[in-house]
């Protein structure tokens, strides 16, 4: 990984497109695992209405999100690269769409199927605290301005 952070997260972002959220369920906080791609500095992610994270992002649009590097053999999990993100959810409006779905579907071509289907619905997340883990020792807060710097450089 790169000694420089800002270039940690673009490689962090460019190679992982999996993340975990965390939503506020009935009983309390939930977490689930959905693919993410970056578009214009949000998240975009593709999520089922049979999914309980999207009753619940209907409930209260605040979420958490963890995009984490995978596990390698040989590397301390402790030590592994890692965003965390904290904000509003909202549905992808009607002029965002086509856009949105074309920048989702560059990243996670294998998710065009799933596009056909009416019980999935894009969203759009705006992060408004950004915590950033390189490793040991190398955690730091993002501002907005540096996490729209480094996502619109991807």
């Amino acid at each position: 990984m790169s000694e420089s952070w800002q270039e940690g997260i673009k490689a962090l972002l460019s190679h992982s497109k999996i993340s975990f959220l965390a939503t506020q369920g009935k009983h309390g906080p939930e977490t689930s695992m959905a693919p993410f791609a970056i578009c214009e500095g949000y998240v975009l992610l593709h999520l089922s209405k049979l999914a309980a994270h999207t009753t619940n992002i209907e409930n209260s649009a605040s979420i958490g999100l963890m995009i984490c590097t995978p596990e390698a053999r040989g590397n301390s999990p402790l030590a592994l690269p890692r965003l965390s993100l904290q904000g509003e959810v909202r549905l992808v409006t009607d002029e965002e769409f086509e856009t949105a779905k074309l920048t989702y579907l560059k990243a996670l071509p294998d998710a065009e199927q799933l596009f056909a289907f009416t019980d999935f619905s894009l969203f759009q997340f705006k992060p408004e605290s950004i915590h950033w883990v390189g490793g040991f020792g190398k955690a730091r807060k993002v501002t907005l301005g540096q996490w729209h710097n480094i996502t619109l450089a991807l």
